[in-house]
C-alpha cells in the first residue's frame, strides 16, 4: 500500500511550486568581525558605503523539498530611504554533502542583470522595505538532498552615500515534493 507522503506528492506535486527560506541579518550574522553594526531599534545590519570588509555571514542547508538541480533566486530585503539605490554583493559557495568544498567563492551583485534588480518596488517617499535581486545561483552538479550554501553579504559601492539597513537575505526555490522519502536521499 502506498505511503501517505507518496500519495500526497502524486496528488499535489504534479508540477513544481515555489517556496522561500529567509535568513535574518542579526548581530550573530556578523561572525567574529562584529561589523556591520547592528541596529537594535530597526532590527537589521547597517552596511556602510564602499566597505567590503563589513560582511554578514550565513550558512544555509537546502530543504529536502527543493527540486534537485534547480537554481535558487537570492535577494536581500533592505530599507530604501531615497531614490538612489545601493548595490549589494554576495560571495557564495554552493556544494553537496560528501563532496569537496569549493576552494574559491563566486561573486554576484544586484544591479547587474536586466529589469528592476536593484529594487523591485518603486520608491516615492519615506522608508520602504525594498527587495534587491541577484542573478540566479545554479545548483551544484549532481545536487543531493541538503546541499550547503555559504554566503557573505556586503556593499562595495559608491552608489549611495552612508549606511543601508538590511533586514534579511531570502532565497526562492522550486519544490517538487513535501520532503524526501529517505533521510539522506530523495
Amino acid at each position: 500500500m502506498p505511503e501517505l507522503n507518496d500519495i500526497l506528492n502524486e496528488v499535489i506535486m504534479t508540477d513544481t511550486s515555489w517556496d522561500d527560506l529567509s535568513v535574518e541579518l542579526s548581530a550573530g550574522s556578523r561572525g567574529a568581525l562584529s561589523v556591520p553594526s547592528y541596529d537594535a531599534t530597526n532590527l537589521g545590519l547597517l552596511f556602510p558605503q564602499n566597505d567590503a570588509s563589513e560582511i554578514a555571514f550565513a550558512t544555509i542547508q537546502m530543504k529536502h523539498r527543493k527540486k534537485l538541480g534547480s537554481a535558487i533566486k537570492l535577494h536581500v530585503h533592505y530599507i530604501q530611504s531615497e531614490a538612489t539605490q545601493p548595490t549589494f554583493k554576495i560571495d557564495y559557495k554552493f556544494y553537496n554533502n560528501n563532496e569537496v568544498v569549493p576552494g574559491s567563492w563566486t561573486t554576484i551583485s544586484t544591479g547587474t542583470g536586466t529589469g528592476a534588480d536593484k529594487g523591485i518596488f518603486t520608491w516615492s517617499s519615506g522608508d520602504l522595505l525594498q527587495i534587491a535581486t541577484f542573478p540566479d545561483v545554479a545548483a551544484p552538479t549532481g545536487e543531493t538532498v541538503s546541499a550547503n550554501l555559504d554566503i557573505k553579504l556586503y556593499r562595495e559601492d559608491n552608489d549611495l552615500t552612508g549606511d543601508v539597513l538590511a533586514k534579511y537575505v531570502d532565497l526562492h526555490f522550486e519544490i517538487d515534493s513535501l520532503g524526501s522519502d529517505a533521510e539522506y536521499s530523495k
